[in-house]
């Protein structure tokens, strides 16, 4: 009986890992795919582009702006904070999110700035 409780436990527990490892699981891809796939979190590789047409809007405390990701598909972004530190200087960005309504809902945005590269290229070669 004992081993019976154990196994379902074990059982249980390894259901739920395994459940919580597939919500947490992103896909990098391109907005095209995004967009097709509503709902699904993905990672995009993409760079800021059309910068003057960026704006925060406060009301909503959102950042609004337009990035191309690989393929040259641009799409309009929203990320639901003020603009990020260190944003204009970033050569490329992961945006971590979702495609609802025509627009790329970013829950996270990750700096790919080429100076920070360049940086630990050199200390590693010293």
């Amino acid at each position: 009986m004992r081993l019976l409780v154990g196994a379902a436990a074990v059982g249980l527990l390894l259901a739920l890992l395994v459940y919580n490892l597939g919500q947490e699981l992103t896909l990098y891809t391109d907005f095209r795919t995004a967009a097709a796939h509503p709902g699904q979190t993905y990672h995009i590789v993409a760079q800021w582009v059309e910068r003057e047409k960026s704006y925060y809007d406060p009301a909503a405390d959102a950042f609004w702006f337009r990035a191309q990701d690989s393929t040259g598909w641009v799409a309009q972004v929203r990320y639901p904070d003020p603009k990020p530190i260190n944003f204009e200087s970033a050569h490329q960005v992961v945006l971590i999110g979702q495609y609802r309504d025509s627009v790329f809902h970013a829950e996270k945005i990750l700096m790919k700035c080429p100076s920070k590269y360049k940086e630990e290229q050199a200390s590693a070669q010293l």
